[in-house]
């Protein structure tokens, strides 16, 4: 089973708070079922603050709490870990 879940709250008519959570069950490596992948929960963040009408910024931080997780894998012993912790910022303009 896997669920994401992603709200936003506009703390002000210019500040926005975002928090999203993605949950994946325990799933095996291949059709083999010889490797199970844990489960787990990767919790993200963001920041919205309108500077002028035409200018915002946003701040969008993935994997907050810097989990450790295995989200793919593409053989029994071919396992991908999940980022590390990561930030991105986006200065958007409109005209």
């Amino acid at each position: 089973v896997q669920a994401s879940l992603w709200s936003r709250y506009d703390v002000t008519s210019r500040l926005g708070l975002g928090f999203g959570v993605t949950h994946q069950d325990g799933s095996y490596a291949t059709v083999s079922n010889a490797v199970r992948l844990p489960a787990y929960t990767r919790i993200d963040g963001a920041g919205f603050l309108t500077l002028t009408k035409a200018i915002a910024l946003q701040v969008n931080i993935e994997n907050l709490f810097n989990a450790r997780y295995f989200p793919t894998a593409h053989t029994d012993n071919n396992i991908s870990t999940g980022g590390p912790r990561s930030a991105r910022f986006t200065l958007r303009a409109r005209y």
